[in-house]
């Protein structure tokens, strides 16, 4: 499944110890997977679907959706630099606007050792 979002957190990891892959990307490349794909729209901020709309020339839905991410899923993370004011414009977020892939998979065993052995080490430091 792809999501797109203007936010991530912990808990919308269905295994809190997935690896979590990042890919930037330009706002050319975002546009270009938002016309390429089929996403579902969990952009929290009406005003952001809007400008997003905007900027894509794609209808983006505003959905305070609760989402739980897989292994595979995909997240097209928009993010912003700054503040905006309580109700922004589309020039507001021009140019403060970040764009990024981020990609869920499941942790070998090997990337579970070597955490367990960089836990151990950093908690020895530490007595």
């Amino acid at each position: 499944m792809i999501y797109l979002c203007n936010g991530i957190s912990e808990s919308m990891k269905r295994d809190p110890n997935m690896k979590q892959i990042p890919y930037s990307l330009s706002e050319s490349e975002f546009i270009a997977l938002i016309h390429k794909t089929e996403f579902k729209s969990c952009i929290g901020h009406d005003s952001l679907a809007r400008c997003l709309s905007r900027l894509t020339g794609k209808r983006i839905l505003y959905n305070r959706a609760a989402i739980q991410v897989n292994y595979d899923d995909v997240i097209l993370l928009v993010s912003l630099s700054g503040r905006l004011p309580e109700k922004p414009n589309y020039v507001e977020y021009k140019g403060r606007l970040n764009f990024s892939l981020l990609r869920f998979e499941k942790q070998t065993q090997l990337d579970i050792e070597n955490s367990l052995n960089k836990i151990k080490e950093i908690t020895m430091e530490a007595l």
